[in-house]
């Protein structure tokens, strides 16, 4: 659902700033601050556009979850690794 609701977010926000022309690359607010309450509806098609990146690395890259889904739902055998049996501290830096 995550990697599904990324790709569509990104879709459909491209979209509406392509519909909307040079209006829609308009950003309302560039502080760089948290906001106290996460309202996606009220905020400029900019915005939403930008935002929606954000959606295919949080909780797990785009990337990832397609590797996820390839070995454990279709039973793709894993990408090859030449690091899997060593420590952490053992790797080449």
């Amino acid at each position: 659902m995550k990697l599904a609701f990324a790709r569509l977010n990104q879709e459909i926000s491209g979209l509406e700033v392509e519909l909307m022309g040079e209006v829609g690359l308009a950003y309302d607010d560039w502080t760089m601050r948290r906001p106290h309450l996460v309202d996606f509806t009220a905020r400029e098609a900019g915005y939403r556009y930008l935002r929606a990146s954000g959606n295919s690395i949080e909780g797990g890259t785009s990337e990832i979850l397609l590797n996820i889904i390839a070995e454990r739902v279709l039973g793709l055998p894993p990408e090859p690794r030449a690091d899997k049996d060593a420590a952490w501290k053992d790797l080449p830096r």
